[in-house]
């Protein structure tokens, strides 16, 4: 059976992560230019995508390995330039920010057909592999978390602390949400106590910090 990453996949995962980076942070780097922007708020917001995005995406895909199937990243190139046209025309308040995606494929629609396939119940797996990527959310959200409040409050660990748990919670209570194609409807469809055991902590905190409820 395939290994990990395809020829291409590396490539277009660093295509994703840096569109991504630099439509958050575009005010930023536009500061650059007059005096006013902050590298450290750039380079903390490459460091949060990396684990609210890409992270969120390999745990997509690795899960979906484990599981017995075949797990590949791809860009969209739509995505791409939604993320970029709504970066520029809202300087990062807000963003379409999609760049790309993990497709799954069952091993022998992929041509695996020696492989015998571990997989005895494909809507538990669905959960499985939709779970990985809000839950990893969660986690790096906690994290963030602990180290925002224990770093010194102007030093770069409080600006990456500030980013990334910003953009993890924020990504992970919006894939819970349980609407169709996304993650949490696919999570809540098949398991409310693991949907729930997600979802909760994550929108908790989005109200708390973000809303203010």
């Amino acid at each position: 059976m395939s290994s990990q990453f395809a020829p291409s996949e590396l490539r277009s995962i660093l295509l994703a992560w840096i569109v991504l980076s630099i439509a958050i942070s575009i005010g930023q780097i536009e500061g650059l230019f007059t005096g006013t922007g902050n590298i450290d708020v750039i380079l903390a917001s490459f460091i949060a995508t990396a684990t609210a995005f890409i992270f969120h995406e390999m745990g997509h895909k690795f899960v979906a390995i484990r599981l017995g199937y075949v797990a590949h990243f791809q860009v969209w190139l739509w995505g791409i330039a939604l993320t970029l046209l709504t970066a520029i025309a809202f300087q990062g308040h807000f963003l379409f920010g999609a760049p790309g995606a993990v497709y799954i494929t069952p091993v022998a629609a992929a041509g695996y057909y020696g492989y015998e396939s571990r997989r005895s119940n494909p809507d538990r797996d669905n959960m499985l592999i939709s779970a990985a990527g809000p839950g990893i959310n969660l986690t790096f959200a906690v994290i963030f978390l602990i180290l925002y409040v224990i770093s010194p409050a102007t030093s770069f660990l409080s600006t990456v602390s500030f980013y990334g748990f910003s953009l993890n919670v924020g990504l992970g209570s919006f894939n819970m949400l349980p609407i169709p194609p996304i993650d949490g409807y696919k999570i809540f469809k098949n398991n409310i106590l693991v949907a729930l055991l997600i979802a909760l902590p994550l929108w908790g905190m989005f109200l708390f910090f973000f809303i203010g409820i």
